[in-house]
């Protein structure tokens, strides 16, 4: 009975751990695809500009709009 309880308690706890454990091994990878991503000024400058305006838009309070 007890082999029973343990085999029930790791197939339980087990998924959630290697769900988690995933999710962070893919959210590293996305982070170091973006991180070596060579970035030339233009597209820095055009994404800044993006990301501020954005940003304004979706905090319409913020900005004084």
């Amino acid at each position: 009975m007890l082999e029973i309880a343990a085999a029930v308690l790791l197939y339980v706890c087990g998924f959630p751990c290697i769900y988690g454990v995933m999710r962070l091994a893919v959210r590293h990878g996305l982070q170091d695809v973006e991180r070596s991503r060579p970035e030339n000024p233009d597209h820095a400058a055009e994404r800044a500009r993006l990301e501020e305006r954005t940003f304004a838009r979706e905090n319409a309070f913020l900005a004084g709009s």
